[in-house]
C-alpha cells in the first residue's frame, strides 16, 4: 500500500493542528503559578464533561421534540455516572459507559 505524499502531508498537518492547540497550554502551565480560584475552577470541568455526555448520548436520543429513554443506553449511562462517581476519571467512564453499551447491545 502507497500513500500520496498530498495525503501523508494533509495526515501530518492535521496532526499538528491537533496536538498544537493541546500541548502549548501545558507547557505554558508549568512555567506559570495558576491562581487558587482558578484551579478550584478546573476541578468541575470533568464533572461538566462527563455531564454533557451523558445527557447528550442518553436523554437526547429521541425525536427533535422529546426524550427517548432507550434502555441499552440509559444501562450504559448509569453505569458510566457510577463508574465517574467511584473512580473520578473520565477515561474509565466512558471506557465503561462503551462496554456496557455493546454488552447490553447483545441482551436487547
Amino acid at each position: 500500500m502507497s500513500v500520496r505524499p498530498e495525503v501523508l502531508g494533509l495526515i501530518l498537518a492535521c496532526a499538528a493542528v491537533t496536538l498544537v492547540p493541546r500541548i502549548l497550554p501545558l507547557l505554558l502551565a508549568r512555567r506559570f503559578s495558576l491562581p487558587p480560584w482558578f484551579e478550584t475552577w478546573l476541578g468541575y470541568v470533568p464533572v461538566a464533561v462527563i455531564g454533557a455526555l451523558l445527557v447528550d448520548q442518553v436523554l437526547l436520543t429521541g425525536p427533535a421534540d422529546g426524550f427517548l429513554l432507550d434502555p441499552q443506553r440509559l444501562v450504559a449511562g448509569v453505569v458510566a455516572l457510577g463508574v465517574a462517581v467511584f473512580t473520578r476519571s473520565l477515561g474509565y467512564s466512558v471506557i465503561a459507559g462503551v462496554v456496557v453499551f455493546a454488552l447490553a447491545g447483545q441482551l436487547w
